[in-house]
């Protein structure tokens, strides 16, 4: 008889225990047929239903990480954009003032708002790229995640529906020996029947020539 697995068994494991029952499980002579035990394919079945929600929690916790990443790139996307306004506006405001200081100088003025310019395209560029770049991981997490949990809940109901097919065959394999075995018995009492019938007379008559004793 199989130990129960403990509960953080995986189901590589839980299928291998399965393959192992079917494969060194008795087979019946001159069939493909094998006789399992019912407690040892029902403590797989158990173990089963204990395995399948953590991976589909697992699958769940990829797809959370998957969102926490997007939403930490969009902060660090927001941070670097805001920090790229506070430096564009304080050189703004020190070109102003260095202008006024030397009396209003347009080509200094121009520089800066130039300057600022490019500086405030550069970040906007960044943070495109960047969201861009944490989309599109993210949408790959999240079709990987779907596809792992699409393949494993393919890989479950095949293997699901083996195991209820070996346990169908094993059912009606024992029921075809039970049926055999029950028309051997109604066979073997067709024919010790007429026997009796046979040496009940015979014995009467025996009785009956007998002399009597004086």
């Amino acid at each position: 008889m199989l130990e129960r697995l403990s509960t953080n068994v995986t189901l590589d494991q839980i299928f291998d225990d399965l393959y192992n029952l079917i494969s060194e499980a008795n087979r019946i002579p001159l069939t493909d047929k094998i006789i399992v035990e019912e407690s040892d394919l029902s403590a797989i079945l158990d173990d089963l239903k204990e395995a399948i929600p953590k991976e589909v929690k697992n699958a769940g916790k990829v797809l959370e990480d998957s969102k926490n990443i997007l939403n930490s790139a969009r902060e660090e996307a927001a941070a670097t954009v805001e920090k790229a306004n506070a430096e564009a506006e304080h050189i703004i405001t020190a070109a102003k003032e260095e202008a006024e200081r030397l009396v209003r100088q347009e080509e200094i003025v121009r520089q800066a708002e130039m300057l600022s310019k490019d500086i405030k395209a550069s970040a906007q560029r960044y943070e495109d790229e960047v969201k861009q770049g944490a989309d599109q991981y993210a949408d790959q997490v999240k079709t990987d995640s779907l596809q792992y949990a699409d393949d494993m809940l393919g890989y479950l109901g095949n293997s699901l529906q083996s195991a209820l097919r070996a346990i169908e065959d094993n059912r009606n394999s024992v029921n075809e020996e039970r049926k055999g075995l029950a028309d051997v018995i109604a066979a073997r009492v067709q024919h010790m029947a007429p026997q009796a019938e046979i040496t009940a007379p015979v014995s009467a008559e025996t009785e009956e020539t007998e002399p009597v004793e004086e």
